[in-house]
């Protein structure tokens, strides 16, 4: 799960179809005479009280100074106009060289930057060719000096983060040509991948990952099902919602399953003529090999990737706070997982030497030379308390996105509504931009279509011409994500070696346990207006509603999926199951390539589309609504783990997971919902109602 920031203090504001914002300075913002501050640019966990030290002089600084598009409401307006059915421009999207030459900034606001950064002693590093950023590299004493600041080392979130200790200021010949300054301040080593293993350990990864290697090996623990309760298991001591037995957590489904989940086998589209670009830190050495092996063993044909390094990005050994392996898995995940959807789409992967400010550099590639028509996401801060840089250089690159055709996916995070890490319900950016389709999570049964396989074992996961790797699967039902886990402590007469099995422990907690089973982000921005298209289909809100539409996420009906990994006894490709809102993106990404094969041509930013669909009602969407389904009889699973995360022989652990816990203030009920938004895609009728 994602790493937190905590206090958020934001003001809105509305300017025709644009949508605009600042964020409230943590401090006063005061400058010298003949210089102006930029509002936002101290970040709220950057208090005196954090404060332990200066950051060392010679420190290397990395920086990007953003500047912002010229006249930024009708950038906005225009994103908006080509993306809504029934406007005069709709689909009649801008080229990148067209939209530059309306917004970009101008080449001599570009010059005034560089002379600045030169004079102050900084090296040039890379300016785009749509002018969003210079981006530079010195020292801390050249930005205190350039800057008018103080950096400091502080305290927050279990790690130490540079900031500065008042507001940043620049040259007031300066004021209007920039619009922020990104890398002063190391907040973006918060942003982190949005997958889970379910366990509770950060991101699923091991607190003891070795530095540049493979992520720590892992598997899903036995016995576990094939498909949503083809096993079950009698727990006389231990009885929920009504029943003493339950269904056994499926081991993983495979994508023939999900592919059955979401109707697209009833549609002849496999994403072909389309490429899904999606972005990530670092690059994981086995990816096309992994993704490769998978397919082979899962009935998808030979994966079509490309992978490059976006550039100006800096070179300088990752962080400590970023170990290279830990997104590995969320590299592969992202490919394998738009590969399910999307299996005859190009693959194409963005990387960046880390998670935090370079990810903006890498979308912005992505986005200015147009290298694909829909782009997934899986990052993002937990809540809202981000620097205004950050809101400013990726809101305004997901403007221009929409504005030329692409259409972006955001995974809306892990932590529910945020109150258990922030103590407030709170959405998270990016997910929260009114640009963007916002991924939520859901937990999914998926069944036979008609009499259940017989014969088939764990081991038939990986024969590719078993029933579980060939059409023949449907939806059983899905309910919002937001999982309760409450361990069970073991007796020595449990049964698991075999049918029928029986766990006769008890729950360590009253049901539904506690939330750390983790559940997608939903709710309402405090930063970002309501944007009319959600306005006119579910009414009037205080802000920009998260999110639109959901996808498997749960990890204990998660996406199997394959990659090499560091087991004790060596280094190789094995399986696992996997879950998050890192799932549900690129699932909803690779379903969006499909839509736009069955257009015809790129549908761009999906929003308006989706939004009216629901409101012309019909069955375009499964309406998850745990509400009217369930009642308080809540679906839920056990989960066998390893303890020592690899096989039986470290033990085994069990717990109960409520697959919509009550007690959050996320919950799916009849029509739209911040727990799964409209819903989730509905076969032939979703392409059907998206694509008229």
């Amino acid at each position: 799960m994602r790493n937190t920031t905590r206090t958020l203090r934001a003001a809105a504001v509305t300017t025709g179809a644009a949508l605009l914002f600042a964020v409230v300075a943590a401090s006063p913002a005061v400058a010298a005479p003949g210089r102006s501050a930029l509002p936002g640019s101290q970040p709220a966990w950057a208090n005196a009280k954090a404060l332990r030290s200066a950051a060392p002089a010679t420190d290397t600084v990395d920086l990007r100074v953003y500047l912002p598009w010229q006249n930024q409401a009708q950038a906005a307006a225009t994103a908006l106009a080509v993306s809504t059915p029934g406007s005069a421009s709709y689909r009649h999207y801008l080229t990148p060289q067209e939209f530059r030459k309306q917004f970009a900034p101008a080449q001599s606001s570009v010059v005034a930057v560089q002379q600045f950064l030169r004079s102050a002693g900084f090296s040039i590093v890379d300016t785009p060719s749509n002018n969003r950023y210079v981006s530079a590299e010195g020292t801390v004493a050249q930005a205190q000096s350039a800057f008018g600041v103080t950096l400091g080392e502080y305290d927050a979130y279990g790690t130490t983060l540079r900031a500065p200790e008042s507001a940043v200021t620049i040259p007031a010949t300066l004021n209007g040509i920039v619009e922020s300054v990104v890398g002063l301040d190391q907040g973006a080593d918060l942003i982190a991948p949005s997958h889970t293993n379910g366990n509770g350990s950060t991101n699923g990864s091991s607190p003891n990952q070795v530095h540049g290697a493979p992520a720590a090996g892992f598997r899903a623990g036995e016995p576990c099902s094939l498909w949503y309760g083809e096993k079950t298991v009698a727990m006389p001591n231990a009885p929920a919602y009504g029943t003493s037995t339950k269904p056994i957590a499926p081991c993983g489904y495979t994508p023939a399953q999900v592919r059955g989940l979401y109707g697209l086998d009833s549609v002849a589209a496999t994403g072909a003529g389309q490429t899904v670009a999606f972005v990530g830190a670092n690059a994981s050495p086995t990816l096309v090999q992994d993704v490769t092996k998978y397919s082979s063993l899962h009935g998808l044909p030979a994966p079509q990737i490309t992978q490059l390094v976006a550039p100006g990005l800096y070179k300088h050994p990752d962080t400590p706070k970023q170990t290279p392996g830990d997104y590995y898995g969320e590299e592969t995940l992202d490919a394998e997982a738009i590969h399910t959807t999307a299996p005859d789409a190009g693959l194409l992967y963005v990387a960046s030497s880390n998670a935090g400010q370079d990810l903006d550099a890498a979308i912005n590639h992505v986005v200015d030379k147009h290298l694909a028509s829909v782009l997934s996401i899986s990052y993002g801060f937990n809540g809202e308390a981000v620097h205004q840089g950050f809101i400013n250089s990726l809101n305004n690159t997901f403007i221009q996105a929409a504005a030329t055709g692409i259409g972006v996916f955001v995974s809306s995070g892990d932590n529910g509504d945020e109150v258990a890490n922030l103590g407030a319900p709170a959405v998270d950016f990016f997910a929260d931009s009114p640009f963007v389709t916002a991924v939520g999570g859901t937990s999914a049964s998926v069944v036979p279509t008609a009499a259940a396989p017989t014969g088939l074992s764990y081991a038939s996961v990986d024969d590719p011409t078993s029933a579980l790797n060939t059409s023949g699967w449907k939806r059983s039902f899905e309910v919002g994500w937001q999982t309760g886990l409450d361990p069970v402590t073991p007796t020595a007469t449990d049964h698991l070696s075999g049918a029928p099995y029986e766990v006769d422990g008890t729950f360590k907690l009253a049901l539904p346990g506690g939330f750390t089973g983790g559940g997608g982000g939903g709710g309402v921005s405090a930063i970002f207006a309501e944007p009319s298209y959600q306005a006119a289909a579910v009414g009037p809100a205080s802000g920009r509603l998260v999110p639109d539409i959901s996808a498997l996420a749960d990890p204990s009906t998660g996406l199997l999926v394959g990659q090499t990994q560091a087991f004790s006894n060596g280094t190789y490709y094995d399986e696992y199951r996997i879950g998050g809102t890192s799932v549900a993106a690129p699932l909803t990404a690779g379903i969006a390539a499909v839509a736009n094969q069955v257009a015809g041509s790129p549908l761009g930013f999906l929003n308006p589309r989706i939004y009216g669909a629901y409101s012309a009602g019909g069955s375009a969407y499964y309406d998850v609504d745990q509400a009217d389904l369930f009642g308080s009889a809540l679906p839920s699973v056990l989960r066998v783990n390893y303890v020592d995360s690899e096989s039986a022989a470290g033990g085994l652990s069990y717990s109960l997971r409520t697959e919509e816990m009550p007690n959050q203030t996320l919950h799916s009920t009849k029509g739209y919902d911040t727990a799964t938004g409209v819903g989730t895609p509905n076969g032939a009728s979703f392409f059907a109602a998206i694509t008229k």
